[in-house]
């Protein structure tokens, strides 16, 4: 059951921030101030205003105040109306830490980490400001070409094994993410709202913009399946590749639900016919560097030669294991099935991972040379998605 509507941009444009070239003030991230009686925002931020103007507002005001050579977030006449009403000071994802305020760096004007006791009034008067509770959001991560997993069992109850994948691709400072996919837990349904990115770079402002990095509706994954995330694509722009990402949600819940067993259901099919194709030697290609497509034919390898890869001691798993782990095809082939049985796609066999992406019709970062429809590596596979069953 999916209740999807139009995104408020499927394919996320620009994170511009408008005008967000902004904000005097800057680097860490800030503590909370606590719990406990609520203060009065507009008190606290009247409290540091002069400290605040003198600091972040130039001289006579020529910065943040008049605006003549930056963005005007401390207008006359109330600069704490003004402050209040610029975008991304109060941070939508109802963390202060994202406030632009209190990750800005130090740029034409100082940040407000060289000022740690003015730091710690804006963090208060900020978090003050901020409804609570603090929206959901997953852990920050790293965004590596190809294909990516982030774990969401920490969101919401009874939602382990419950993740997001997708397909990245990074070209000079912007960032394409594919294929993006939720994956419900075999014991819950999984109903998200309105999720958008947020954007960590290494030093600089967070930018936190839904309008331009999200999308809108409510998606219900029922249990044991995968669905797209609303239309499966965003791009966002002046992307820091060594920065990170966040995914918010407005909300996100479980409710008790029973999804279809992921053992297989043709697992001598999968020993006879899948296992042979999967250790056929192809052309191998050289590991896209750039965020294009990979390069050229390198050598010589296999599915299970990728896919079945042991990492060396302390290493994580290849990519290419985390797509797809058929490491026990050997001594668990009965594991190694439910893994690959996970890209079978059951509305429309022909549309299978397992068949695209050594077609070159899946994802483009895959690096195997293209076979034909009719080679036999894909008919041995074929043979066996065919047989499964829901």
């Amino acid at each position: 059951m999916t209740d999807i509507r139009f995104p408020a941009r499927a394919f996320g444009s620009a994170v511009l921030l408008a005008g967000v070239l902004v904000v005097a003030c800057s680097d860490d991230g800030t503590d909370d101030p606590g719990d406990g009686a609520q203060p009065d925002p507009q008190a606290l931020f009247r409290n540091v205003q002069e400290e605040l103007v003198a600091t972040c507002g130039g001289a006579n005001g020529s910065c943040h105040v008049r605006g003549a050579q930056a963005p005007r977030w401390l207008a006359d006449p109330d600069p704490y109306a003004s402050a209040r009403a610029y975008r991304g000071i109060l941070p939508v994802t109802r963390d202060s830490s994202d406030s632009i305020l209190l990750t800005q760096v130090q740029h034409a004007g100082p940040a407000l980490s060289r000022y740690p006791v003015l730091y710690d009034k804006v963090a208060a008067w900020i978090q003050s400001e901020l409804p609570k509770p603090i929206l959901p959001a997953t852990p920050k991560f790293s965004v590596q070409d190809g294909f990516n997993v982030v774990p969401l069992d920490t969101l919401a109850p009874n939602l382990s094994g419950a993740r997001l994948t997708f397909l990245a691709a990074q070209a000079n400072s912007v960032l394409t993410l594919s294929a993006l996919r939720v994956e419900a837990p075999i014991t819950a349904n999984l109903t998200i709202k309105s999720p958008f990115f947020v954007m960590l770079p290494r030093s600089g402002k967070v930018v936190a913009d839904p309008s331009s990095n999200g999308f809108e509706g409510d998606l219900t994954v029922e249990a044991g399946t995968t669905q797209e995330l609303f239309g499966g694509k965003m791009i966002l722009l002046r992307w820091d590749r060594a920065g990170q990402l966040k995914l918010v949600f407005n909300d996100i819940t479980s409710t008790p639900g029973q999804g279809a067993s992921q053992k297989c259901t043709a697992l001598d099919v999968f020993r006879d016919k899948a296992l042979p194709a999967m250790q056929t030697q192809v052309d191998i290609l050289a590991d896209d560097t750039d965020g294009g497509v990979p390069g050229p034919v390198i050598g010589k390898g296999s599915c299970i030669g990728c896919h079945g890869k042991e990492p060396a001691a302390g290493d994580p798993p290849e990519p290419a294991v985390q797509a797809m782990d058929l490491r026990a095809w050997s001594t668990a082939p009965a594991d190694a099935c439910a893994q690959a049985r996970n890209r079978i796609d059951f509305a429309d066999k022909t549309k299978s991972a397992l068949l695209l992406n050594p077609q070159g019709k899946g994802n483009p970062n895959h690096p195997m040379k293209s076979l034909a429809e009719s080679d036999p590596v894909l008919a041995g596979i074929d043979a066996w998605i065919q047989a499964e069953q829901r």
